[in-house]
């Protein structure tokens, strides 16, 4: 079902289908705490990573931060589905706009 390059509108694809498959909650609230929930645990590796000494230590921050990642990539593509906005479309057009803007101002 999922690409192996998905693309942001792929992955939105593939959320709208897991979530039906298994029956996850589109409830707004309750999703958008979970995003800031796997926001915590991407500080926490974060953290880790640059705390660490023991390469061994770092490798294991490095991948618990990739997996952490993607949960919050699938949290926002879910809270994309459940607003009716096209990811990708919003991403384009947005970097677009940051493209000519100024953050001196």
């Amino acid at each position: 079902m999922l690409k192996q390059k998905p693309t942001l509108s792929d992955c939105q694809a593939f959320h709208r289908w897991l979530d039906c498959e298994k029956g996850f909650s589109d409830d707004l609230p309750t999703n958008v705490m979970l995003l800031v929930e796997e926001v915590g645990e991407v500080a926490k590796e974060v953290r880790r990573l640059l705390h660490a000494s023991d390469e061994g230590v770092r490798q294991g921050a490095r991948d618990h931060l990739r997996e952490e990642l993607a949960d919050c990539l699938a949290f926002i593509a879910k809270l994309a589905n459940y607003t009716d906005i096209d990811l990708e479309q919003a991403y384009v057009e947005k970097m677009t706009k940051n493209i000519g803007r100024n953050w001196l101002e």
